[in-house]
């Protein structure tokens, strides 16, 4: 669906609400952050990145949650961003809107609970990987449980995918090891426990035609009626 229309937002909006919303609190967050001065450290500091001294010994755990809606580039936000777009909505189709957004909070918690207790004690950490690693995974789990809710390309794709983003944890500097495979394996064990029967999303589409169905016999019921009080 394209969003360069009206009708193909609201049709987005209304198949993916959880992802719409996380997009919205990302880049209101990135809002925040240019407001405040940028992207300096003392900044995402402040606004709630994750510092594990001040977790642990001032019990700030508000910041397992408010690191996951922070981003330290404008590059890093479009990055996740896209990701999230893709592969989040893919994901909560599956699943749907609340075990979706379950999924999602959960695997970036466990993640930043991994960076607080096994990762560098003296960085600070923020970004939606550590979720959106829990989207993979829980995509990666369910091309294998249930492989024909995919097409071929998609199953490839999505494997490769899981992959290319382990190496790249491992090869580029500056990324949250702990972080990342604590939401990878986070996101395995999860979907495990709130994998559907059946693809979400058929229920919807039935529901939203039979909207669109009722919707029409209604218009044509007020029309009938019309056409009676002129006749009359």
């Amino acid at each position: 669906m394209s969003l360069m229309t009206s009708e193909g937002r609201k049709l987005y909006v209304h198949f993916h609400p959880v992802t719409t919303f996380f997009l919205v609190g990302n880049a209101a967050m990135l809002l925040l952050v240019l407001y405040r001065g940028g992207f300096e450290l003392d900044v995402l500091l402040e606004l709630g990145a994750i510092y594990p001294p001040l977790i642990k010994a001032a019990d700030q755990w508000y910041r397992l949650v408010s690191a996951m809606f922070l981003h330290g580039s404008l590059i890093h936000f479009l990055g996740n961003s896209l990701v999230l777009y893709y592969l989040g909505s893919h994901l909560e189709r599956l699943l749907g809107g609340p075990k979706y957004f379950g999924l999602y909070m959960v695997s970036g918690i466990i993640s930043s609970l991994t960076v607080v207790y096994l990762g560098a004690q003296n960085t600070i950490t923020i970004g939606a990987s550590g979720a959106l690693f829990g989207v993979i995974g829980a995509l990666l789990v369910l091309t294998f449980l249930k492989p024909t809710w995919f097409k071929e390309t998609a199953i490839r794709q999505i494997r490769q995918l899981v992959i290319i983003n382990l190496v790249l944890t491992f090869a580029i500097p500056n990324i949250s090891i702990t972080g990342h495979v604590g939401g990878l394996v986070a996101g395995i064990i999860l979907i495990f426990l709130v994998v559907p029967k059946h693809p979400a999303f058929i229920s919807k589409v039935n529901r939203l035609r039979e909207s669109q169905i009722q919707e029409r016999k209604n218009r044509i019921s007020e029309e009938e009626d019309d056409e009676d009080r002129w006749v009359s």
